[in-house]
């Protein structure tokens, strides 16, 4: 089969768009992540484009990983196309170049609790105990550094706006000469800086835009205005630019990104090619009529219309709960039936609600009756304390500059050492202009200054630390069990007792066996580059595997690349979706696009719903249906005043049942529920086939469900007899008998 024989009529014509700017304008569910990786196999194999010569940028970890084994399928592996996240692009060319800037190469990159104990310790310095301004300060800093400003700059930005402006930007100042001095840079830094590196070396510009002759860019409605003008500075030499995206996916505004950067590419540049996906593989027709009524009101959009060749389908369902009980009940009654009934399974739902606040009632009406689920969106796994304090004693060997390290683990364990004891630290580590970790290091000499109680307090810490100094030259899983070993956390958890402490033990196993993964998995293993890898692991990420038969819980947000058989979107009532803050900052279209985005995970059912009435802030609140209810059955807003009795249900209401009164759905639920039993129905099975095994030979890749990729080492046997040895990474060998087995072959 050729490189373009899967693809239809105008994915062949953007795939061969082989030169210049290109937009490809792809609809939820079209096919992007097909097109981009042909087009870039199509220049490798059919325009002789070296693989190094070519860029491709993607947002999140699993994105790089998806784009990556693609290509390896389609070109083979060591092709050598350049994918990345933008941060981990930007912290590979500050490696190599961050000296041009005033950074070592081996500079901290500060994550989320790191950045928030600096900001503590900037507020602290200034006797400020207010936990609205600490709030208001990540902010502010982080929209200045989205926006590519230096504290002056956003000084004139907020000056006369901001209340508080000045001294706003005098705490920006002084976390930024923290982060310096620590040879340390935030998420946001890291593009702000890989900007300014470009922008001032020539030497690091023209290498390379030199290199990279084709620039790709995923997901672009997603880009703030700094990774904009990198992208531009990087592809300005070709000026072979391919980005691709959906300005009605555009969803996080909030966290920096512009949808003007996709709504203005054909007006930024001359010469722009424009394509639009618009045929849906996901969904029917009934789902995507939704979605077109929906988001056709936005007026800030390239005018698209999905379509797909799926069948019309099942007609979405809207549900005008009683109130927020009476709608989570409305919710698990459907689930149930269609388990029951249908034959789906419980990983086939996803509920999605607009704010955190919603799930509470789904969960315990889950809990209720006996439907496991899963929620998207705790703590990722390298967020949780005991990993982060593992990370910080390697961080602080890897870095002797990195101050926020030091006094993390300084009392952890338990050492007795206090506040009082690290501020006396850091004061004498300032004068001397030194780290606190040189400070330690040179303890023998620094009692004068320091005084005997100080010094007494942190010498067993410095002990420790130098012997942990000493082994950094272990390889690093190996370093990594050290460090563990010789800190004691074992120790720590374990003679708890309690169930957390237990968890956090094995907590600490799994990330021993992630440093063995990287160590095994990359032929040039070193600290820097682990912790590299550890820090910017997936934003978002959800440690348990997709595939669990739970159901899922998760905001609008946390689905998005997402699909499901079912989708609830619930609590859809106005200041709730669209929030309240939303309306009020004039950001209703951004709203529109989150319901559009929550629309088109479904592909065969969708269900919408609103509660007449809900509990929130600690009282019950009477609700309006939200708008976008109106809109996606098609009528205006204008219409959509009498839909559902909206202004009746306000001005008009008689009589009702208080928030507790009778709900007419959730006694039949509960009887349901009660007295059948709990039984998932399976689809009837055809009389199996006889398992076709040609291809089941030594060399062959193979997939097994639960254990991944791997490779056929020897074959013994023949016929339905057969045994394959089969070689997976990091999990070791297994055998199988290949015609029982769920062995498929990898083509």
């Amino acid at each position: 089969m050729g490189l373009l024989d899967n693809l239809n009529e105008v994915q062949r014509q953007i795939v061969t768009e082989a030169d210049g700017r290109v937009l490809v304008l792809a609809g939820a569910g079209s096919g992007k992540t097909r097109v981009l990786t042909h087009r870039v196999a199509y220049l490798v194999e059919e325009k002789g484009v070296w693989g190094s010569q070519i860029l491709a940028i993607t947002f999140t970890n699993k994105a790089t990983t998806e784009m990556r084994e693609r290509l390896d399928v389609l070109l083979g592996e060591g092709h050598g196309v350049w994918i990345s996240t933008i941060h981990s692009l930007a912290a590979r060319i500050l490696r190599r170049f961050g000296d041009q800037i005033g950074y070592d190469q081996n500079f901290s990159i500060y994550d989320e609790s790191d950045t928030a104990r600096m900001i503590t310790k900037v507020l602290t310095e200034a006797q400020i105990d207010d936990n609205n301004m600490k709030c208001a300060l990540k902010e502010h800093i982080s929209k200045a550094k989205n926006e590519g400003m230096s504290p002056l700059e956003y000084f004139k930005e907020i000056n006369g706006i901001e209340e508080d402006a000045e001294l706003i930007v005098k705490l920006y100042a002084r976390y930024e000469e923290i982060l310096k001095a620590n040879n340390a840079m935030d998420f946001d830094d890291l593009l702000q800086k890989l900007k300014k590196l470009l922008l001032t070396s020539e030497e690091a510009l023209n290498y390379y835009q030199n290199k990279f002759r084709y620039v790709h860019v995923d997901e672009f409605q997603d880009t703030n205005r700094v990774q904009y003008e990198i992208v531009k500075m990087l592809s300005a030499k070709w000026e072979n630019l391919f980005v691709v995206g959906d300005d009605d996916q555009s969803i996080y505004g909030w966290r920096g990104a512009r949808v003007e950067n996709i709504l203005n590419f054909d007006k930024d540049f001359e010469n722009v090619k424009v394509y639009k996906l618009l045929e849906n593989y996901r969904s029917t027709t009934e789902i995507l009529d939704t979605a077109n009524n929906v988001i056709q009101n936005n007026k800030a959009r390239h005018d698209k219309k999905l379509f797909t060749n799926r069948g019309k389908g099942v007609k979405v369902e809207y549900y005008n709960a009683w109130n927020d009980r009476n709608e989570a009940e409305w919710v698990v009654s459907k689930i149930d039936s269609l388990i029951y009934h249908n034959g789906y399974r419980r990983s086939d739902f996803a509920i999605l609600v607009r704010a955190n606040s919603l799930t509470r009632l789904f969960e315990q009406k889950l809990s209720e009756c006996r439907l496991t689920y899963r929620v998207i969106g705790g703590f990722k796994f390298f967020d949780r304390k005991e990993i982060q304090d593992v990370i910080a004693y390697i961080r602080a060997v890897a870095n002797k500059r990195d101050n926020a390290a030091i006094e993390r683990i300084i009392n952890f364990p338990a050492r007795g050492i206090g506040d009082a004891t690290v501020e006396k630290l850091d004061v004498q580590a300032r004068k001397q202009a030194i780290s606190i970790f040189q400070l330690l290091m040179d303890l023998d000499n620094q009692e004068a200054l320091l005084g005997k109680s100080v010094v007494k307090k942190v010498e067993t810490f410095a002990s420790l630390m130098k012997d942990i100094e000493l082994k950094k030259s272990l390889p690093v899983d190996k370093f990594v069990e050290y460090v563990v070993d010789r800190v004691g956390f074992k120790d720590v958890y374990m003679s708890s007792k309690k169930e957390e402490d237990i968890t956090r033990w094995e907590n600490i196993q799994q990330f021993i066996n992630y440093a063995k993964e990287y160590t095994a998995k990359n032929d040039d293993p070193t600290l820097e580059g682990f912790l590299e890898t550890v820090t910017l692991e997936e934003s978002g990420k959800d440690d348990e595997p997709m595939d669990k038969n739970k159901v899922t819980i998760a905001t609008m947000h946390a689905v998005k690349g997402l699909e499901f058989r079912a989708v609830f979107i619930v609590g859809c009532e106005e200041d709730t979706f669209p929030s309240a803050m939303a309306k009020k900052n004039g950001e209703l279209e951004e709203e529109r696009r989150i319901m559009y985005v929550a629309i088109t995970r479904a592909k065969e059912r969708l269900y919408i719903s609103n509660a007449q009435r809900r509990f929130r802030f600690g009282r019950v609140q009477d609700c309006l249906p939200s708008r976008f209810i109106a809109e996606a059955t098609g009528k205006s807003e204008d219409a959509y005043k009498t839909f559902g009795e909206r202004r009746a249900y306000v001005e008009n209401r008689g009589p009702r049942p208080d928030y507790l009164g009778d709900e007419p759905v959730s006694s039949k639920i509960r009887e349901s529920f009660a007295t059948r039993p709990r039984v998932e129905v399976k689809p009837q099975i055809a009389k199996p086939q006889v398992k076709d095994l040609t291809g089941y030979v030594g060399g062959a890749k193979v997939r097994h469900p639960n254990y991944g990729e791997g490779t056929i080492l020897v074959v013994l046997g023949e016929g339905k007899n057969a045994t394959a040895t089969v070689a997976f990474p990091n999990l070791g060998v297994k055998k199988f008998i290949i015609s029982l087995a769920p062995l498929s072959l990898v083509k």
